[in-house]
């Protein structure tokens, strides 16, 4: 999920930890859990440094990777509920380390339930996982916790407010399941192919998914709205003879742009200053655009020039990207 997701349910696991006694008659140990939750739930994506210490390249391969795996919701858990306990005037430490806890433990499963996915099966296997489920922001549950800070700030119970807003939440989650698998179920039947893989992305609207077709030739990308499939792309698997798409796998930054990618088509084409090959993710897919990509360019002698994998939401900000100096070559 995204940021002001995660921060917005460490709010409210604050707010449903009021179900504890010890918690309601406890003010200090109330605030201390809010502090604990609000840590807990962003902590997975503290694996943002190593983009400030190793650039954006390192930080596409690795975000969501040791930092959601099975050691890490311990390590996390241990970490911030001891640092709560220790400034937290003396609370007690039990009801801290578990609602820390569930906090992490929720972070990753509900990035579980995106397309993006996780590693979240480390060490155990290194697959990235994904349910596929929710969009990576969903207004529908941001909604909810906001209704019940408003209900929270005229003085409703808590721990009720909450408790009955993650019962919706839980059951909305169900009913966006099965019908993920309906969907999938329905786009089987109607492609009709053998030995494919279908990807089903979520969109804000339950209704109407993207999905991703990739047979062993080529690649179908379209839009699933009720019963009715509008393919918008066919894309014939690329030539790994092309000269520069095949250079361009050896990129570092293309390199870390397949790690965690699934259905890549790379696109190459002629420049005024030479070639440029775009790596794109065709599970994203948004007004005509993919924003997810590694772009390499070469220059007029068919050396790299410039590198760049990360998202691009906009054409003219491809070359504000390639020109901070991230994975130039010279």
């Amino acid at each position: 999920m995204d940021t002001s997701t995660h921060i917005i349910m460490g709010f409210g696991l604050a707010g449903l930890a009021y179900i504890d006694p010890a918690v309601a008659s406890n003010p200090e140990l109330a605030q201390t859990i809010m502090f604990a939750t609000i840590l807990g739930s962003n902590a997975p994506d503290f694996d943002y440094a190593v983009k400030l210490v190793k650039g954006n390249g390192m930080y596409i391969e690795h975000h969501r990777g040791l930092s959601h795996s099975i050691p890490a919701l311990f390590i996390w858990t241990a970490f911030i509920s001891c640092l709560c306990f220790l400034f937290g005037g003396g609370s007690s430490f039990s009801p801290i380390f578990y609602w820390t806890f569930i906090a992490v433990v929720l972070h990753v499963g509900f990035d579980l339930l995106n397309v993006y996915g996780t590693q979240a099966g480390r060490p155990l296997t290194k697959r990235w996982l994904s349910l596929n489920t929710l969009p990576l922001f969903d207004p529908i549950i941001f909604v909810i916790h906001l209704v019940c800070f408003i209900l929270w700030s005229f003085n409703y119970p808590p721990g009720t407010v909450f408790t009955f807003a993650y019962l919706i939440i839980s059951i909305y989650i169900i009913i966006r399941l099965i019908v993920h698998y309906l969907k999938r179920q329905f786009i089987l039947k109607k492609i009709s192919l053998l030995n494919c893989t279908v990807t089903l992305v979520p969109k804000m609207n339950l209704n109407s998914w993207n999905v991703v077709v990739e047979s062993e030739a080529d690649y179908r990308v379209g839009i699933i709205s009720g019963l009715q499939v509008n393919w918008l792309y066919n894309y014939k698997k690329q030539d790994m003879k092309c000269e520069f798409i095949s250079a361009s796998r050896n990129d570092k930054n293309v390199l870390h742009f397949l790690k965690n990618s699934k259905h890549t088509y790379a696109i190459s084409y002629p420049t005024i200053t030479g070639t440029e090959v775009r790596w794109i993710d065709l599970r994203f897919h948004t007004n005509n655009h993919f924003p997810y990509m590694a772009i390499v360019k070469f220059n007029k002698e068919g050396k790299i020039s410039s590198s760049y994998t990360g998202w691009i939401h906009h054409t003219r900000q491809i070359e504000s990207k390639l020109s901070k100096n991230q994975s130039v070559y010279l």
